[in-house]
């Protein structure tokens, strides 16, 4: 019995050991994860295959500037994967959330689509998507 209660305040307490952050200053105090939170999305065309797109932004649409984040010449989520938000970007949304039109133009048919996100950061931990599609497909 007593090493059955062992084991498992061994197992809480290393639990409890997770990594955390401490918010930034101007924010309720609150203790977040070091976990780095990415918002993305997928382009493909009529038959479901990834593909690379043209002319890729994503705008909030509160204060009309294109978010910073730009994606990295290897993809390391794939071809098609296009970056909305992720926490280097948290400053720049409200904690409420904020509209983000994402827009991209398919090479091949010069089809343009948009679609819109709600994601949240601000004095959040983590940017986070409250509203949005995970793929978007071109005709």
């Amino acid at each position: 019995m007593i090493r059955k209660l062992f084991i498992l305040l061994m197992i809480g307490s290393c639990l409890s050991c997770h990594k955390k952050s401490v918010q930034q200053s101007g924010c309720d105090a609150q203790v977040c994860t070091t976990l780095f939170a990415i918002i993305g999305i997928h382009f493909t065309d009529k038959n479901g295959t990834a593909i690379v797109v043209q002319n890729y932004t994503a705008v909030n649409q509160r204060t009309h500037l294109n978010m910073v984040n730009s994606n990295p010449p290897a993809n390391p989520f794939g071809i098609g994967y296009y970056i909305v938000a992720d926490d280097s970007a948290k400053s720049q949304l409200s904690t409420e959330g904020d509209e983000v039109l994402v827009s991209a133009t398919n090479p091949a048919t010069n089809q343009t689509k948009t679609t819109m996100f709600k994601i949240t950061g601000g004095c959040k931990c983590h940017v986070e998507k409250v509203l949005g599609v995970d793929t978007l497909a071109f005709d």
